[in-house]
């Protein structure tokens, strides 16, 4: 039967079980480090340990995105992302910052506390900051989960304008390039619309393309490399506990410097592997990982709204006492508000494509992947 044959390197939504789990865990982590627990050891439970791997996982959503990336010309590339991305992070912005002065004015009856918060916010959308940081003279908060898209659509650009310029043999160390150019500059200054973290997921991006160049998903790994990035993946362990940090793309950290972005862009290309290898499965958990991957974008959004908007520290102090019980609440009032919002955004959806369907103006075959 057609419903049967198993899914190919190259059929749409290979990634989708990567993508539901991620969703999922990406909730989770944002929701437990707001209420640490520390361990013997003196490093947070949740603040610390769920995080060892948080960049890794970020690598293979980069990773996952290169794999759709087609070089064009510079100008189509850059309309294309500009359409694709800025235009969810525009409405995401809007809404979390109305959302945010009237959740904060209703709770707090106090209009001057929530007109300087809201401009630290909108501030902090219009810079395009992935954390918190200060400009002329003002502290202005991060754009949340946000970050992702901007660097995405910068390192887009990055990836395009390197195919465009140098000869295929040079772009190997073009791309490294672009990452110690990154790296170096979040020494120095923190750089506004997440340009250091477009530059940094440059090579996550040209691994995810290269894979579907040379088909590199379609084949059992080779030994060696296989080893190589077990390794890569233990290093990363290694070097956290050693520094007692974690990496983090958008605050520009990273426990081994350059060469944790390395070893987070190996270790992601194994989680990939490894969720493709998971998702040959029919399960409900399959299903139900594939159905929250397909809603990514929405999630995304959706939580980043949640997350900025509702001042969940008032949540934190209310269950001081009683920490796993407010994180896991926290997290189930998280993840119902968006199912509720992605579910009323899907009946929109289908009423628009039932009684408008000349607004439909995309065909379906531009979301067909290409070979």
């Amino acid at each position: 039967m057609e419903g049967t044959k198993p899914r190919t390197a190259s059929s749409i939504g290979m990634f989708d079980m990567l993508k539901g789990a991620g969703m999922l865990t990406i909730v989770f982590a944002h929701t437990a480090e707001l209420y640490p627990m520390q361990a013997v050891s003196g490093l947070s439970l949740t603040a610390f340990f769920p995080f060892i791997y948080r960049e890794a996982l970020m690598a293979a959503f980069f990773i996952a995105s290169g794999y759709g990336f087609r070089k064009r010309s510079i100008h189509k590339c850059i309309h294309q992302q500009l359409k694709s991305l800025l235009k969810p992070y525009a409405y995401t912005a809007l809404f979390t910052c109305v959302l945010h002065f009237i959740i904060h004015y209703k709770t707090f009856q106090y209009l001057p506390g929530t007109i300087g918060e809201s401009i630290k916010v909108t501030g902090g959308f219009l810079l395009g900051l992935p954390h918190t940081a200060k400009y002329f003279g003002q502290e202005f908060f991060s754009c949340g989960p946000m970050w992702y898209l901007l660097a995405l659509m910068v390192g887009w650009v990055l990836l395009d304008v390197i195919l465009n310029i140098f000869p295929e043999r040079y772009v190997p160390w073009a791309v490294a390039g672009c990452v110690l150019l990154g790296w170096g500059a979040s020494l120095v200054w923190e750089l506004p619309f997440c340009l250091i973290q477009g530059a940094v997921v440059v090579p996550y991006l040209y691994i995810g393309f290269l894979a579907k160049k040379k088909h590199l998903l379609d084949e059992p790994l080779p030994p060696k490399v296989f080893a190589g990035l077990l390794a890569a993946t233990a290093l990363i362990a290694v070097g956290a506990l050693a520094t007692r940090t974690t990496d983090c793309i958008s605050l520009a950290k990273w426990s081994l410097g350059p060469l944790s972005i390395f070893l987070d862009g190996a270790a992601g290309l194994l989680f990939i592997r490894l969720f493709m290898r998971l998702s040959r499965g029919h399960g409900p958990i399959v299903h139900f990982l594939e159905a929250v991957g397909r809603r990514s974008l929405n999630i995304f959004c959706v939580h980043t709204v949640e997350i900025i908007a509702i001042p969940w520290y008032l949540m934190v102090a209310k269950f001081s006492a009683q920490p796993v019980l407010g994180m896991w609440l926290q997290y189930a009032i998280s993840l119902g508000s968006i199912w509720l919002v992605c579910e009323l955004l899907r009946v929109r959806r289908a009423l628009i494509i039932r009684f408008f369907p000349a607004q439909r103006r995309t065909p379906a075959v531009h979301y067909t992947s290409r070979h």
